[in-house]
C-alpha cells in the first residue's frame, strides 16, 4: 500500500534527522547541523507530496494511528 511505504519512508527521514541531529550536537559538527536541515526539508517535502489520500488526492496532514478513513472523502486509508 502507498501510505505505508510513505509512513515508512518518513520515520526513515525522521529517525536519520534525528540521528543527524544528536551527532551534531554531541560532536558540534556544523556539517551534520546542515545534513540535519537537508533531512528535515526533505521530510516535509515527501509528507506534502506522498501523504495524501489514495482515493480524493488531499493531503492528509496530521493522521492518528487510529484513523481509518480519509477526513476529506471519508474513504477507507487501508484499501
Amino acid at each position: 500500500m502507498k501510505l505505508q511505504k510513505a509512513k515508512r519512508v518518513m520515520w526513515g527521514l525522521f529517525g536519520a534527522m534525528g540521528v543527524s541531529m544528536i551527532l551534531a550536537g554531541l560532536l558540534g559538527s556544523m556539517p551534520l547541523a546542515l545534513l540535519s536541515a537537508i533531512l528535515l526539508l526533505a521530510f516535509i517535502r515527501y509528507s506534502f507530496s506522498h501523504w495524501r489520500c489514495p482515493h480524493c488526492g488531499e493531503y492528509l496532514g496530521r493522521v492518528g494511528k487510529g484513523i481509518q478513513l480519509c477526513p476529506y472523502c471519508h474513504e477507507r486509508l487501508d484499501k
